[in-house]
């Protein structure tokens, strides 16, 4: 009777380890896909400069009733990078992350993950 319950109990558990080696991947996925949404999504110019460095560019219009902010970046596979931001001209204004492209205009970053492979310092890992 105590080895029927032993063994009933290890297949219970070797069914519950082999699950958890399945699902696994998709929850460090997740959680890794998140953590970049988080990155990019609350980027500020004081957070590029604290996780990336000073920018090689950092050009500051003032088109009232909008502040727009250009900080070019250099990447080592896509060559420079600009990060647009602006604000409205009120004090208590914070800056909205607006886009992220090459200096040519050409390529768009449009999710996370392409953001931080342009420029991995973006990711709050590294």
């Amino acid at each position: 009777m105590k080895n029927k319950l032993l063994i009933a109990v290890g297949c219970v558990a070797g069914i519950v380890g082999v699950r958890v080696l399945i699902a696994a991947p998709g929850w460090f996925k997740e959680r890794r896909e998140n953590r970049q949404f988080i990155a990019v999504n609350n980027l500020t110019p004081e957070r590029l400069i604290a996780r990336c460095g000073p920018p090689i560019g950092d050009e500051t219009k003032n088109v009232y009733p909008i502040i727009t902010r250009d900080m070019n970046y250099k990447s080592n596979s896509r060559g420079t990078i600009v990060f647009k931001f602006s604000k409205t001209a009120e004090e208590s204004s914070d800056w909205v992350f607006v886009s992220m492209q090459d200096s040519n205009g050409g390529t768009d970053y449009d999710s996370p993950s392409t953001k931080i492979s342009a420029l991995s310092c973006l990711d709050s890992k590294k």
